[in-house]
Order: structure tokens, then C-alpha cells, then sequence
């Protein structure tokens, strides 16, 4: 990989990952457990999830505020908000005791404020590689944080075992408020808006709405990216119902919140293995890549929910690796191929969009899993089969080329009107 690649904002992200990687496989472990630990009920799993799940779709309205705030700010202050927040559980277990709709609430404010740093990140890196390193800067990140995820999250499910959710959430606290230190670090080398330049209350809401709508219209104008939403948004109800019993199911299987950590670990196998095979598989055909992908993720699923656990956790985690390859494949196309002032605002509302029907997948997830967890993993992997048959039916989505071909806004503009956000100085 060049070196151009590895420059001071670049290792600066790469370090902020890596500490707040730590804080997250432990949060994603210690928090769905904690909800589950409090009320004793699958169902309040779901709705934790269907909280999570309700901040991606909402997701769409939060991004476009990043386009009128500094980078460097944003970051900075997105994260010391969610360490304060995090800090305030074992808090309140220490002085109150705990509510589980206190936790389900903080983890819903926690989710919307990552829902306003993901497009922050996403834009950031096209800015601080080189243009043609994106595919390997995208997969270098993703095998970082899913190679950290399989040490933690393995751990996570230990740690919470032995110390208890709540104490392994205040690590996670102290993770992210050491990521806001280190994104004080960040040296941009854009200019900033004079402020005499700033528009007046009126003048930024009537901008925000023509922001909104250009990305509307720039998604709307793709004769692709409308078959990618309504694919994933199928697909996504299920996966959430197997996301929100997962905790119970590995109960089910394990007997102890260890085998949560486990399962999770898995997943984070296959999405490392799907990051680093990413640049081999890069030049196949992308529509037949995803029908493979979708059938043997599914099939793989099926298999985990109807095996003992040992060869269950196995066929779930390889299941992830065909998740981890169309995830990079995807946003490398979005960042390649749409100018940077418009990736947020595509990512954003691409991924709020297909997320749409997450929420009503959590709650439907959880209310199986009052019967048995089984039933929402099998689910998952069904619908996964039921995505790739989708692409294999569908002429225009199988014979879509590989990505350095590939076309998502073949009859799409990009608005003239579009206003340019507000960026760090050089510092």
C-alpha cells in the first residue's frame, strides 16, 4: 500500500479507531445484555434495538447538519458527548439504580449521535487519501476495527461475565472521551467560511431543505441505487429480529453472557475476512458476486440456528464474510465515483432509507423471541436467501459490472445549488 496513504490525519483516524474499537465491542456486548439483565424479557431486547435501529433511520434529517460545523469540532465534541452519557449509567446505578428505559434511551441518544460522525468520517477519508487508495483505505479500516472487534468482543463477553454490564459499560466510556483527545489532533487543510459569510437563521433552514432534496434527487435520479434500498430494506427487517434475540439466543445455546461475546467475535470474524479479500474480488462482476453473497450468507444462518453452538457460532460468523466484502465494495463506489460534497448526504440517506424498516424488525424480532430466539436467527438467514434470489431475478441487478465499471448515477446531476460545508482551518 503507498505510503501516501498513512499521512498525520490518517494515522490520527486510525488511532481514534483503535481506542474507540476497544470501548465498542465491549459496549455492544454490555449493552444488550444489560437491557436483557434488567428486565428479564426478550421483548425489551427488541425494543433496545428497535431504538437503535429508529436513530439509523432518522439518520437522513441529523446528517445534513455536518455540512454547517467543522470537522474537527464535530468529532471532538460528538465523542466527549458520548463518554458523558455512558458515564451517567454506572452512575446512576451507583446513587439511583437503574431504569431499562433510562438504558434503552441513552443507547437511542448514543446511536443518533453516531449517526452524525459516520457521514463526517465517510466524507473525511477521500479528503486525506489519495483518490486512487480509497478501496484500500476503506478495507485497511475495516480490517482494523473488525480485527479489534474479534479480540474485544471475545473478551467483551468475559469481561461482562465477571464484572458486570455495567462496569464494563464505564470502560467504554473512558474509551470514547480518550478518541475525543485524540481528534483534537486533526490538521485540515481546508479553508473555513469567513463568518461575516454565515447565513442568517432563515437563510440555513432554506439551505438545509434544498441540501436535503439535492440528495433526494441525486439518489432518485440513479437507475441503481433505488434497487439496492428496496433490496436491503426486505432483507434488513429480518436481520434486525435476529440482531435484537440475538443476546437470548446465545444464552439459549451457551448458558452464559460469554457466549454473546462469542457470537459477536464471529461476526467480526467474517467481516475481517470479507474487508481483507475485498481487493481480490473487486474485479468480478458485482451483480453476480451479490447473488452468491446473499444465497450462502443465508444458507450459513440457516445452519446456525439449528446447529449446537460450537458449529452454530462457526456458521454465523462465515456468514459475515460476504457482509464485510459488499460493504467495502459498496461505499468505494459511492466515494469514487460521487464528488465529495455529496458522499455524506448518499451514504446518509441511502443507509437511513434501506434502515427504514430496522425498527418494526426489532420489535417483530423480539416478540418471536418471547417464543423462542430460534426463530428470529432462522428468519435472518431465509431473507438473506430471499435477497440474493432477488438479484438473480432481477436482469438490470445481475449483470451489473465490477465497481471499476460500475455506474450508480447514470441519469443523475449533481445540483448546482449545493452549498459547501463548513471545514476545519489549516490548524
Amino acid at each position: 500500500m503507498s505510503t501516501r496513504l498513512f499521512n498525520r490525519n490518517f494515522n490520527i483516524l486510525l488511532s481514534g479507531m483503535f481506542v474507540k474499537g476497544i470501548g465498542t465491542g465491549v459496549y455492544e456486548v454490555a449493552g444488550m445484555l444489560l437491557v436483557l439483565a434488567i428486565s428479564g424479557n426478550v421483548f425489551y431486547s427488541g425494543l433496545a434495538y428497535f431504538a437503535i435501529s429508529a436513530a439509523d433511520c432518522l439518520g437522513f434529517l441529523i446528517a445534513p447538519f455536518a455540512n454547517y460545523v467543522s470537522y474537527k469540532k464535530s468529532l471532538v465534541f460528538c465523542e466527549f458527548l458520548k463518554s458523558a452519557l455512558l458515564f451517567s449509567i454506572p452512575l446512576f446505578a451507583v446513587l439511583f439504580g437503574l431504569n431499562v428505559f433510562y438504558c434503552i434511551l441513552v443507547l437511542f441518544i448514543v446511536a443518533m449521535i453516531s449517526q452524525f460522525t459516520y457521514p463526517v468520517e465517510s466524507t473525511v477519508i477521500p479528503s486525506i487519501v489519495p483518490q486512487d487508495s480509497l478501496v484500500q483505505a476503506n478495507s485497511y479500516l475495516n480490517t482494523l476495527r473488525e480485527s479489534m472487534n474479534i479480540v474485544f468482543l471475545a473478551v467483551a463477553g468475559i469481561v461482562v461475565a465477571f464484572i458486570g454490564p455495567v462496569q464494563a459499560i464505564l470502560i467504554t466510556a473512558i474509551c470514547h472521551l480518550c478518541t475525543s483527545l485524540i481528534y483534537t489532533l486533526y490538521r485540515f487543510d481546508f479553508q473555513k467560511t469567513d463568518e461575516k459569510e454565515q447565513p442568517e437563521i432563515s437563510k440555513w433552514l432554506q439551505n438545509y431543505k434544498q441540501d436535503f432534496m439535492a440528495g433526494i434527487r441525486y439518489i432518485t435520479g440513479s437507475s441503481i441505487i433505488p434497487h439496492l434500498v428496496v433490496a436491503c430494506f426486505f432483507v434488513n427487517f429480518f436481520i434486525a429480529a435476529m440482531f435484537a434475540t440475538l443476546p437470548a439466543f446465545a444464552l439459549m445455546q451457551g448458558g452464559s453472557e460469554s457466549y454473546y461475546g462469542y457470537y459477536m467475535a464471529a461476526m467480526s470474524v467474517g467481516l475481517l475476512c470479507g474487508a481483507v479479500i475485498t481487493p481480490r474480488v473487486g474485479k468480478f462482476p458485482f451483480g453476480k458476486l451479490t447473488v452468491l453473497c446473499g444465497v450462502s450468507s443465508g444458507l450459513l444462518w440457516v445452519g446456525a440456528s439449528l446447529l449446537p453452538v460450537i458449529p452454530s457460532i462457526a456458521l454465523y460468523g462465515a456468514g459475515f464474510v460476504t457482509i464485510g466484502i459488499f460493504n467495502v465494495l459498496m461505499f468505494s463506489a459511492i466515494q469514487r465515483q460521487i464528488e465529495t460534497s455529496m458522499i455524506g448526504r448518499v451514504i446518509t440517506v441511502v443507509s437511513s432509507a434501506a434502515a427504514f424498516s430496522m425498527p418494526i424488525g426489532a420489535l417483530v424480532g423480539g416478540a418471536i423471541g418471547s417464543i423462542s430466539p430460534l426463530y428470529s436467527i432462522l428468519l435472518g438467514g431465509i431473507a438473506m436467501v430471499i435477497f440474493g434470489v432477488y438479484w438473480l431475478v432481477s436482469g438490470v441487478l445481475r449483470r451489473l459490472p465490477s465497481i471499476d465499471q460500475l455506474e450508480l448515477s447514470e441519469t443523475a446531476a449533481i445540483p448546482t445549488s449545493y452549498h459547501e460545508p463548513v471545514k476545519d482551518a489549516h490548524a
